[in-house]
Parts: C-alpha cells; sequence; structure tokens
C-alpha cells in the first residue's frame, strides 16, 4: 500500500475509533438527569497562564450555563486571562456552585510560604487543577490536603506521576482527565505520512514538562517503529524572561537542524508571532515541523498539526464530572478517559518550501489549510 493510502486510511480508522469509543457520560440538562444536588465549594489551582488553561476554564462555565446550574456568563466578552476567567465563573449565580474567588493560585509564581497556604486550603470541598505543575503538586501533596481536586489540560497524566493509569489512581482524592494516547496519535499520522527517521525535540528538562510534552509516548512510538529521538533542553519562559528564553530556543533548533528530518515543537510558552523566525532555517532547509499544541502555530508557519486535545470539548466533559460529583458521587469513582476526535491543519506555503509531498487525499480530509 502506498503511503498516501496508508496515511488516509489510518486517518480515518482513527476518527472512528475515537467516534465509536467516546470516553465518559456527559450531563446534558437538569431535568434529564434529575440530579440531586448539594452545594460545593471550588477553587481553582492554575499551573501559570497558558491559552489552553484560559480556554478550558471558560468552556466550564459555558458548559455550566448551557445546562443550567449557573448563570451570569457573558460568553462575548474578551477575558485577557485565566484569572479574569474564573473571577467571572466566581461572579456567576448558582444554586449548588460556589466558585470562590480567593482561592485562585497559580503555581509558577508562589514562593514556598504561599504553597503551603495553597496546601492547607479549607475554604473549598474541590479544588480545580489545571495543568501539570499544579496537578502534580497536589498529587504529591495529597496526604496533607483537605480538599478533593480535579485535575484538566495535561497532555500526558500518567507519565507526569498524576496517575497509574486510565484506571488507577494514586490517592483517593483525586480525579484526572486522562487519554493515554493523545500524543502516540500525533506521532503516528505524522510517521505514517513522511517515515522520518530522526526527530527532533526542545524541552523544559523538568517532570511537568516531560509530561506536557508527551515525551514519554515519543520514546514509546520511537521503540515501535524505530526512529532516533534527538533532544535539547531549554528552560520554559514562565517569569516571562524572553530575551533569555528566544535566543537559546533559536540555538537550540539551529544545534538539531544537522541531525534531523523532523522538528516536533513542543514548548509551551512560544509566542506565534515568533515561529517565522524560530523556523526559518528549519524550513529553508527543508525540515518538516509538526505542532504539538496548536493550530495557531500552523497559521504562523508550521507545516502540520493534528488536533489531539480540545480545551473545549475537554471543559464540557469536566464541567460534567463537576455536576456529577455535586450529585454526590464519589470522586474515585468517576471515568477519567476522554477523547476527542482528531483533526489536522496544514500550511500549504510551508509545505511548498519544504518540498514535502503530500497526498491529495490528506487535503481532502484536512480541516483547516493554511496559505
Amino acid at each position: 500500500m502506498s503511503n498516501r493510502y496508508r496515511f488516509t486510511a489510518l486517518f480515518i480508522a482513527l476518527i472512528m475509533c475515537v467516534l465509536t469509543g467516546c470516553a465518559g457520560t456527559k450531563v446534558t440538562t437538569q431535568e434529564e438527569q434529575d440530579l440531586k444536588l448539594r452545594d460545593i465549594r471550588v477553587g481553582c489551582f492554575n499551573s501559570g497562564e497558558y491559552y489552553y488553561y484560559h480556554d478550558i476554564l471558560d468552556s466550564i462555565a459555558l458548559e455550566l450555563q448551557r445546562t443550567g446550574y449557573i448563570s451570569g456568563y457573558d460568553p462575548d466578552k474578551t477575558r485577557e486571562t485565566t484569572k479574569d476567567v474564573w473571577l467571572d465563573l466566581c461572579a456567576c449565580k448558582s444554586e449548588y456552585f460556589h466558585f470562590i474567588p480567593e482561592v485562585y493560585y497559580e503555581k509558577y509564581s508562589m514562593t514556598d510560604e504561599e504553597l503551603e497556604v495553597a496546601t492547607k486550603e479549607d475554604g473549598v470541598d474541590l479544588m480545580i487543577a489545571v495543568g501539570s505543575m499544579s496537578g502534580l503538586f497536589l498529587t504529591e501533596r495529597a496526604d496533607e490536603i483537605n480538599y478533593d481536586y480535579m485535575v484538566i489540560g495535561v497532555a500526558d497524566p500518567i507519565s507526569g506521576g498524576m496517575v497509574k493509569s486510565a484506571t488507577e489512581r494514586l490517592n483517593d482524592r483525586s480525579f484526572v482527565v486522562v487519554d493515554t494516547k493523545r500524543i502516540t496519535r500525533q506521532i503516528e499520522a505524522a510517521y505514517e505520512m513522511f517515515h522520518f527517521k530522526d526527530i527532533g525535540v526542545v524541552y523544559d528538562d523538568t517532570p511537568e514538562a516531560y509530561s506536557y510534552s508527551g515525551i514519554g509516548q515519543l520514546k514509546d512510538a520511537a521503540e515501535r517503529y524505530g526512529f532516533n529521538i534527538h533532544e535539547r533542553h531549554v528552560k520554559e519562559a514562565y517569569e516571562l524572561d524572553y530575551d533569555r528564553y528566544y535566543p537559546e530556543l533559536k540555538a537550540a533548533y539551529d544545534e538539531l537542524l544537522p541531525e534531523i528530518d523532523l522538528l516536533y515543537i513542543t514548548t509551551a510558552t512560544i509566542e506565534d508571532d515568533k515561529l517565522p523566525w524560530l523556523l526559518e532555517d528549519m524550513t529553508e532547509a527543508g525540515i518538516i515541523t509538526v505542532a504539538e499544541t496548536s493550530e495557531s502555530q500552523v497559521e504562523y508557519g508550521a507545516m502540520m498539526h493534528i488536533t489531539m486535545s480540545d480545551a473545549y470539548e475537554e471543559g464540557q466533559f469536566v464541567a460534567a464530572r463537576i455536576v456529577e460529583y455535586a450529585s454526590g458521587a464519589d470522586i474515585t469513582d468517576m471515568d477519567m478517559v476522554f477523547e476527542i476526535a482528531p483533526k489536522i491543519c496544514l500550511n500549504r506555503t510551508t509545505i511548498e518550501r519544504v518540498g514535502a509531498q503530500i497526498p491529495l487525499e490528506t487535503y481532502l480530509v484536512a480541516d483547516k489549510i493554511y496559505e
């Protein structure tokens, strides 16, 4: 079978597999479920400022409003930060849900004393931990906290140390949204399409970055398919120290250039408008560039992105679990597995500059093609 037909068959099979294996039952309306809810107090432990965290929290608010559990959340308002979303959610009216405005933490910028306060927080029943940094922190402190917590927005919580598996928790306080093959499906599709031999990846040398960059799943795929992984490490710009970050990232890409035929873009704090400069040498050298995290990176010059996570779909799933929790369900009894139907995005201009051979069938199944 030719490469083009192999990829098309794989992509269609992936879509069908995900669509027929939907995880979790979503609450649609109060009337349909006839749930008897209890009052719950909810806080937010955010890892840091990141578009996905903003969007997933926004989706939770929109879904709770759509299903009638809160009111007063303006869907058309522009909210610049995740905290802005949280404060507007806290201002909503609800008979059962009490989102506490002062219980909002951002892990990346907290001192040890502030982290201790967050650990001993007694003003909430449920903490929403957004991202790997906060999720891992609460998992490591599970014996000390007196609230349950939900970890959301994490690419690979298993390798990140937040769960043992899709069905096995590490403690009786936690719920973690799990997609065991999110990165695997992305890498498999790219491999079936390009049959690369050497893949380059740059990520922060921390457990959290190892998790959200999906390095564990990438290594599993390398063993299965036989390609080589070339790594470089650059500290993310969590403190907005972009003057240090971008030259180091550019230098790491330049070091990888002679070694690879595909670059996997994983670093989370890249601003989209810096991508044309960061990827210029890669593109001129004919290196395929695959964006892990965001479709918007394709708009700014990465060659391809296969969406394996969707903040709004995940937010709807989490909103249903919050309602389930308020109905009295034990947090350890709730199904954690969630998957979405994949989407493929291409940049035609980059494809032409790189000289990549893309089958016509791939263009036909693409959800978005940028120029």
